[in-house]
C-alpha cells in the first residue's frame, strides 16, 4: 500500500471540525433532552463512534440532531482517521525509519566516497560513481536536491558539508575520498578547509568556477581542483579539431560497445606481486590489460614500463581494460599468479 506525504494542515482542520461537531451534538442535547454537559457529550461520541447510544432522543429535534451526527460526524471521524494514519505511517513514521536505516548504512560503509553538492555536476559525478561500482555518501542541504538522491536510491547526509558534525555523520573518518562540488566556490573552499582539518590524509579533489577560486582551494587543502569550464571547452576544441579521437575515447571510456576502464591499483607490502617484473607476471596475458604506467613513491611515473620493470611496494599501477580485465588484474594483484 503506497501512503500519501500529508500536511499537517489538513490534520489540524479535521480536528476543528470534529471538535465543532461534538460541541453542537453536546449543547443540541443538553437544550434539546435537558441532559447534563457529560451525558450529553458521552451522546455526542456514542453516535459519532456507532457503537451505540442506547436509549434513543425522545424529542423530534433530538432525533433530528442524531441524524445530522450521524451524516457528518462519522464520514468525518473516518476520512480523519484514515488521514491521521496517512500522516503517521506516510510522513514522520516513514522518514524516521527511513534517517534510521541511512544512518546504518552509512555507519557501515568503508572506503567510501563523500559528494558534497548535488547540482548538475554531482549528479554526474554520482552517475559515474555508480558505474563504477563505488560507494558514496551525498551531502547536501537542497530539499529537492536530497529528494532526487532519495527517488535514485543513493545515500545521503542532509546538511551542510562545511559544518563538522555533517561530515562526521557522512563517515568522514572512514572515507577515501571527498569531492567539493557545491555550486559556490566560497563554499568549496570551506568544505575543503573543513575536510581537511578533520581528515588529515583524505583525499579531496574540488570543483572551481574561476583561476582565483583555484589558488583559494588549493591553499584550503584540495588535492585537485578542475575546472568544469575548462574541461568543457577542451572537450569542445577536441571534438571539432579531432572528431576521431573524441569519438575514439567516447566509444572506448562507455560511450559505445566496448568500455574501457582507466584503473589505478597500490602495491601494498602483503601484494604477492611485489619484486616480480611485468614479464614474469604475464600481467597482458593473463588479465588482458595494459600497465599504461607505473608511478614510484617519490612521485615520478614511469610511462610505458619495459616489460622487465620489478614492482615494487608502494608502486601505483596505471592500467586499462575492460571491467572484466579489470577485476581479474586485482584479483592478481591480491592473490598472486594461479596455480
Amino acid at each position: 500500500m503506497k501512503f500519501r506525504r500529508i500536511s499537517p494542515t489538513r490534520i489540524l482542520v479535521l480536528a476543528a471540525i470534529l471538535f465543532g461537531i461534538a460541541v453542537v451534538g453536546t449543547v443540541g442535547f443538553v437544550l434539546l433532552e435537558k441532559q447534563d454537559p457529560m451525558a450529553a457529550f458521552l451522546t455526542t461520541v456514542n453516535l459519532l463512534s456507532t457503537v451505540g447510544m442506547g436509549e434513543m432522543p425522545r424529542s423530534t429535534s433530538a432525533q433530528l440532531l442524531s441524524v445530522f451526527l450521524i451524516a457528518t460526524g462519522v464520514g468525518t471521524l473516518f476520512y480523519a482517521f484514515t488521514t491521521l494514519m496517512d500522516f503517521l505511517i506516510g510522513g514522520y513514521l516513514a522518514e524516521i525509519m527511513g534517517e534510521r536505516s541511512m544512518k546504518k548504512k552509512i555507519a557501515d560503509l568503508e572506503n567510501h566516497y563523500l559528494l558534497c553538492g548535488f547540482g548538475r555536476v554531482g549528479e554526474q559525478v554520482a552517475k559515474e560513481f555508480t558505474r563504477s561500482g563505488k560507494q558514496f555518501v551525498v551531502v547536501d542541504t537542497n530539499p529537492e536536491s536530497i529528494a532526487h538522491c532519495r527517488e535514485r536510491g543513493y545515500l545521503y547526509v542532509e546538511g551542510d558539508a562545511a559544518v563538522d558534525e555533517t561530515l562526521k555523520l557522512a563517515g568522514l573518518s572512514r572515507a577515501q575520498g571527498l569531492i567539493a562540488c557545491v555550486d559556490s566556490d566560497a563554499d568549496n573552499v570551506f568544505v575543503t578547509l573543513t575536510a581537511r582539518v578533520l581528515a588529515p590524509d583524505i583525499q579531496i579533489v574540488a570543483r572551481a568556477n574561476s583561476e582565483e577560486s583555484r589558488n583559494k582551494l588549493e591553499r584550503a587543502g584540495a588535492d585537485k581542483v578542475v575546472s568544469p569550464y575548462a574541461i568543457g571547452g577542451r572537450e569542445m576544441a577536441n571534438l571539432i579539431m579531432k572528431p576521431m579521437v573524441s569519438d575514439y575515447l567516447e566509444f572506448v571510456t562507455g560511450g559505445g560497445e566496448l568500455e574501457i576502464r582507466i584503473e589505478q591499483f597500490l602495491l601494498k607490502a602483503d601484494s604477492p606481486v611485489l619484486n616480480k617484473s611485468i614479464e614474469d607476471l604475464q600481467i597482458r596475458q593473463q588479465t588482458g590489460t595494459s600497465v599504461l604506467a607505473i608511478r614510484k613513491p617519490g612521485g615520478r611515473f614511469d610511462t610505458n614500463p619495459s616489460p622487465d620493470t620489478l614492482l615494487e611496494e608502494n608502486d601505483v599501477l596505471i592500467t586499462a581494460g575492460t571491467p572484466e580485465e579489470i577485476t581479474v588484474l586485482e584479483e592478481l594483484i591480491t592473490n598472486g599468479p594461479a596455480g
